[in-house]
């Protein structure tokens, strides 16, 4: 009988869930993966929102006066923030432009917020 390969992490950076030795990422990565936000839930007039000079000046003002992903400084992790979310998304009504409204985020916190805020995933 052949030799069995060893269970690894999921490929996702920050995640240690096991998988099979043939199966890149976890199954939530794996959604994620391959179900972008613009996918999910943004329409085509959100988008071009986020094209936007004035979005991309304030997204850039945020992430130099706030530079550290939010949720995890909650935990005592200083990682930086690439991402700057509306808490209360567009789509459920959310201020494009109330600074109390946006927050910073690292990559992998944002996929798993938005994840949680369309029923895709566990809440974080």
């Amino acid at each position: 009988m052949p030799p069995v390969a060893n269970p690894k992490e999921c490929g996702r950076g920050g995640c240690h869930r096991i998988v099979p030795h043939n199966v890149r990422y976890c199954e939530e990565h794996t959604k994620q993966k391959n179900r972008t936000d613009h996918q999910i839930y943004k329409s085509a007039e959100t988008r071009a929102f986020y094209k936007t000079s004035t979005w991309k000046h304030t997204r850039a003002d945020v992430l130099h006066y706030e530079p550290y992903c939010r949720h995890c400084a909650l935990v005592g992790v200083n990682t930086l923030a690439v991402e700057v979310d509306h808490i209360k998304p567009i789509s459920q009504g959310g201020d494009k432009w109330d600074r109390d409204n946006l927050q910073p985020l690292c990559q992998q916190c944002h996929a798993r917020k938005t994840a949680s805020e369309v029923g895709f995933g566990s809440k974080g």
